[in-house]
């Protein structure tokens, strides 16, 4: 059990890698164990969501699990805890759905959501996750990364595997990428719902990069005000960032 216990930790500090996505071959190698055993280990934490496999491409990465225990790790408070009262905040403000989203992996994961008051909504669910190039809220968190990041990250997307979203150009990605570096925050239309507006700004944590962002998506039909709506998000973005300890500190 103990020596299960160590593969599996050997396993993850492989995983952390910036190579960031391993086929089950290249584990093996690197860990000098039979392909059958690294399988296994794989599939109980892929299981519990510390391993996420790809079923396109059926390479490997770290999963959404270790979110929750590398933000405590670092912080030493529930990253989710501390921006509900923003999204509430922010959702009373705006009228509409709010969400904070964080990364996993190469994609955003819904971490939580506050409902606003209307019937109508496109809304996402805890724990969806999607490639990071859908929609403004995960734009936003792309944004924040390094600009090394966005260059895996387009090689992940272009050689390596095909996304359900077309990546579309490498350059029309970047060229948005810097313009929400230039004005802090985002927003698309139809991105990847039709009909669909979304609106979002990165999250920073004390080391620079963008450790969430957060957002609210609705109707097109009920934007009628979308410079009041960015600026709101801002502001929610900088308040949730200065509870963290971070600021804007483009990397």
């Amino acid at each position: 059990m103990i020596q299960s216990i160590a593969r599996a930790l050997d396993l993850l500090e492989l995983l952390k890698r910036p190579q960031r996505t391993f086929s089950i071959a290249q584990l093996s190698a690197e860990m000098e164990l039979p392909p059958s055993t690294v399988h296994r280990l794989l599939q109980t934490l892929a299981e519990k969501g510390f391993v996420y496999r790809d079923e396109q491409t059926h390479l490997y990465q770290l999963g959404p699990a270790l979110i929750s225990l590398g933000a405590a790790a670092a912080h030493g408070q529930d990253l989710r805890q501390m921006a509900g009262p923003v999204l509430k905040k922010l959702s009373q403000s705006t009228a509409e759905d709010a969400f904070l989203i964080i990364p996993s992996g190469y994609r955003g994961l819904v971490l939580c959501h506050v409902e606003g008051p209307n019937n109508l909504r496109v809304t996402e669910k805890f724990g969806y996750e999607i490639e990071m190039h859908c929609g403004a809220i995960r734009k936003a968190l792309l944004a924040g990364q390094p600009r090394s990041f966005w260059q895996d990250y387009i090689h992940h997307y272009t050689v390596d595997a095909v996304p359900p979203h077309p990546l579309g150009s490498p350059d029309q990605l970047l060229g948005e990428l810097e313009d929400i570096r230039l004005k802090g925050v985002a927003l698309t239309v139809g991105d990847y719902t039709d009909g669909a507006v979304g609106i979002g700004a990165p999250v920073f944590g004390p080391e620079g990069a963008a450790v969430a962002s957060i957002g609210v998506i609705c109707p097109a039909a009920r934007v009628v005000a979308p410079d009041q709506l960015k600026e709101l998000v801002r502001t929610a973005a900088a308040e949730l960032s200065g509870s963290l300890g971070g600021s804007i500190r483009w990397l």
